[in-house]
């Protein structure tokens, strides 16, 4: 299984405070190809001939001219390719996860401690190993992350594996590949999918929930649902959904190995 992962910023009030998104899509590996042929010729339908290996990304589909270009009743190239980009996701089985951090003082998914795992990334991964545990017992996940730099995806690297390898929680993590991959985005649909996914639901918590509400309806729909119910803190069984909104500190201290 490819699980791309990419992150947003967006902003959620008048104040300018932000929130942070760390979003990943799950593609079957033999479906991937498939999925950047039928990309490809996606945007050559919306865009133009020259614009197939153009980067989908979420801050340029979703404008909101685009938004308002249609509220006049002007189809919008870059809206109907999102249209058809989710709706083909929909039917060849890509699942979607999301760590939604609200604090601005929280935001960081730099790595920048390779002995510390920041939360948005462990709660991801969380239920991504579920999602394999539940669906793909005999099968691994492979973590692709959006190709930064040198520096950043050695930092990115270096914590991740250190979480997988030395921390509690990382060492349960039994369906999830120890060592993390990169991708650069203008190159793999996979990423661009996540970046169109991390960027909706960074609207649709802010200040553009309304405006979004069509688009975010459809990666509701590729959301990841547990089949496993889980004791919650008011004494119910309760599912673990993809989309994890974080509003308490919990960090995975590889150090301790509290994990």
């Amino acid at each position: 299984m490819l699980v791309f992962i990419d992150e947003s910023w967006q902003a959620i009030d008048s104040a300018q405070k932000q929130v942070c998104v760390l979003s990943a899509i799950a593609i079957h590996s033999q479906d991937f190809n498939e999925y950047s042929r039928q990309l490809w010729n996606y945007k050559v339908k919306h865009l133009g001939p020259k614009c197939g290996d153009i980067e989908i990304k979420g801050k340029d589909i979703f404008k909101k001219f685009n938004f308002r270009l249609e509220g006049k009743g002007i189809i919008s190239r870059e809206l109907s390719l999102a249209r058809d980009v989710f709706g083909y996701a929909q039917t060849h089985n890509a699942i979607a996860f999301a760590s939604v951090v609200f604090d601005q003082e929280q935001v960081q998914l730099d790595c920048a401690d390779a002995k510390l795992l920041e939360r948005p990334f462990l709660y991801l991964f969380e239920r991504i190993n579920l999602y394999m545990q539940e669906n793909h017992p005999t099968r691994m996940a492979s973590l692709i992350f959006d190709d930064r730099n040198l520096g950043q995806n050695e930092r990115i690297s270096q914590s991740v594996s250190n979480f997988f390898h030395l921390s509690k929680a990382g060492k349960t993590f039994d369906r999830i590949i120890k060592v993390p991959f990169f991708a650069i985005s203008s190159e793999n649909i996979g990423i661009q999918l996540a970046d169109m996914v991390s960027h909706l639901i960074g609207r649709d918590v802010g200040l553009d929930k309304k405006m979004v509400s069509e688009f975010y309806k459809e990666i509701k729909k590729l959301e990841f649902k547990s089949k496993t119910e889980r004791d919650g803190d008011d004494g119910k069984k309760h599912l673990t959904y993809g989309f994890k909104p974080i509003k308490q500190k919990e960090v995975g201290n590889l150090d301790n190995q509290k994990g």
